[in-house]
């Protein structure tokens, strides 16, 4: 990632690693060298620190006293919190964009829907960024951005459990395939069935990944 202007060295040093960490650059139980990783963004320890106390904030990183830094394990158990977690979240913000989208919206969403099939022939890489701008989308039109910051969040952490398991998986085609009638029921503003189906879709993605943890 290279940093923009509009970004604090602080921002950058967060985004750089948090995108580490969910695509196992720096793998679970690594330690983190500081020291290289502000030589190599051009950051110094100031910004560093702030970075790495939002990741642990996050749940991220783990600090220790003696042993430093260290890469969140990834375990089964966190699979079943964060999913309960995401139920929860996911299904409300898909019923507040049912409720809340404008005709602007809308035409976003119809889009993302087009471009589903195309998405099936993408590295799983691709398909995967695909999927998050997906979600990002939803939280978007359901404006709430107290509740948009958490799900984020929590989505992160989704994300690097796919990341920890993606070379164990076929493909992520059926997840993205499901989308489409979620987005279709927040364009047609049906509350309750959108609500229902991004519950299915958090369990689903549960489902999915327990079954190789």
């Amino acid at each position: 990632m290279q940093r923009t202007e509009s970004l604090t060295m602080a921002e950058y040093a967060y985004i750089e690693l948090r995108d580490r960490i969910i695509d196992m650059r720096l793998p679970p139980g690594s330690a983190l060298d500081e020291d290289a990783l502000m030589s190599e963004l051009g950051v110094g320890r100031t910004p560093m620190r702030e970075a790495v106390k939002r990741l642990e904030s996050d749940r991220m990183l783990t600090v220790y006293s003696r042993r430093g830094t260290i890469v969140a394990d990834v375990n089964i158990l966190d699979l079943r919190l964060i999913s309960d977690a995401r139920r929860v979240m996911e299904s409300y913000a898909a019923r507040c964009a049912a409720e809340r989208a404008t005709a602007a919206d809308r035409r976003k969403l119809r889009e993302l829907i087009e471009q589903i099939d195309g998405s099936q022939t993408m590295p799983a890489a691709q398909q995967m960024n695909f999927d998050a701008s997906i979600h990002r989308q939803i939280y978007a039109v359901m404006r709430n951005s107290y509740l948009e910051t958490t799900l984020a969040a929590y989505f992160n952490l989704s994300l690097r459990l796919w990341n920890f398991v993606l070379d164990r998986l076929p493909s992520i085609g059926g997840n993205l395939s499901e989308h489409i009638t979620l987005l279709q029921a927040i364009i047609d503003g049906d509350a309750d069935k959108a609500a229902l189906l991004a519950e299915e879709h958090v369990t689903h993605f549960e489902e999915r990944i327990r079954s190789i943890l």
